[in-house]
């Protein structure tokens, strides 16, 4: 394995800790504190908001300044951002701590997967983007399973995730070998964004949407039916290590599957699993449930990614990355709202009917045209 994809799998890995460990947290602290509905969703989804302002560009200055370089930037901005969290209670100063760490993670997004993307070739990127998702959300299980650490002092938590990514940043600095991008672009032409598949962008908005979407959806649930806060971590957990374990085995075999046909057969599975909770209420029950449909909905994210990267020319490798991203926060944009939103509506099925729906409209747009085109 090269080495800079070594790396950036082990760093995204120890920094998925503190990615689990922070939005959780603070949309506990909110909806424990009585927080109205619309702050607990918008703070949320400004953080997100600055993925899609910035992923456009992100790719663009990895070509000119080198991805290292963007690396460490997006470290130290997450480090700052999660270390300002402790101001959670300071609702007006809550929104820009939100929308600046979210620039940091922009940075460190597409800077890792630009790695992995450009030092992978046909026969290992499937494999190494896989691994790339199983240790991001290794580190983001052990993040959510942090969770407790609430119960000795609210703060606890925020200092643990920065303390994380400072570790990451260090090490990284140390470690990682600067890379230019060296690529056939020479006059660093500009990739429209017409030239991505349309499955691909909807793909990357899909994933956004449910994770941001559940980050804040699943507390709300479980707070609301009189679960537990250990038992909603728990459940949090339970989806992160759905991902860690059944995605791994999912990721092995996208090499040899049509990867436009598995997207639509993955939405189709999900348009069932998320209305079985409608029917579920008991904790192991649900624990199941939430670990099958956590292996399940980040392969939205790498197959979508896996058939990008084989679609456009390898020159856009970049820009493509940043416009996939920038997709992946469209969706992470409208998902705090959305989520909490239909939690509002009904606490028992809202946001699963939702979800549901969401996927079979997928199927049935991707399906017509899939038939139409035989």
């Amino acid at each position: 394995m090269n080495r800079n994809i070594f790396l950036a799998l082990i760093g995204i890995g120890i920094g998925g800790i503190g990615f689990g460990l922070i939005t959780p947290v603070t949309v506990m602290l909110l909806e424990k504190n009585s927080a109205p509905t619309w702050i607990t969703g918008t703070s949320t989804m400004i953080g997100y908001a600055s993925i899609v302002l910035f992923s456009s560009y992100t790719g663009r200055l990895i070509e000119k300044l080198g991805g290292k370089k963007i690396l460490l930037t997006g470290l130290f901005i997450w480090f700052l951002g999660a270390l300002a969290h402790v101001f959670w209670y300071i609702y007006p100063l809550l929104f820009p701590i939100k929308f600046i760490t979210g620039i940091g993670g922009t940075f460190i997004f597409v800077s890792t997967e630009v790695m992995i993307n450009y030092f992978s070739d046909s026969t290992n990127r499937g494999k190494n983007i896989s691994l790339y998702v199983v240790l991001l959300s290794a580190g983001v299980a052990v993040g959510t399973l942090l969770i407790w650490t609430i119960n000795i002092a609210q703060w606890i938590p925020f200092v643990i995730g920065s303390f994380i990514m400072l570790v990451v940043l260090v090490y990284e600095f140390f470690v990682l070998e600067d890379f230019e991008m060296k690529i056939n672009n020479v006059l660093n032409e500009k990739m429209p964004i017409s030239k991505m598949p349309v499955i691909s962008l909807l793909s990357g908005i899909i994933y956004g949407l449910f994770e941001s979407s559940i980050v804040v959806a699943l507390p709300m649930y479980g707070l609301r039916n009189m679960f537990t806060s250990n038992e909603v971590s728990f459940f949090l957990a339970s989806f992160v290590i759905g991902g860690i374990i059944l995605f791994y085995i999912i990721g092995r075999f996208t090499g040899r599957i049509n990867k436009y046909s598995l997207l639509i057969f993955i939405s189709g599975l999900l348009s069932i699993f998320f209305l079985l909770p409608i029917f579920i209420s008991r904790f192991e029950y649900l624990i199941i449930l939430f670990f099958i449909m956590g292996g399940i909905i980040p392969a939205f994210y790498t197959v979508g990614l896996n058939y990008t990267v084989e679609k456009v020319e390898s020159k856009f490798i970049a820009q493509a990355n940043g416009y996939y991203l920038m997709m992946y926060g469209i969706g992470t944009i409208a998902g705090p709202l959305l989520g909490s939103f239909t939690v509002e509506l009904n606490k028992n099925y809202g946001f699963w009917v939702f979800a549901s729906g969401f996927c079979l409209l997928f199927v049935i747009s991707f399906l017509r045209k899939s038939v139409r085109s035989i």
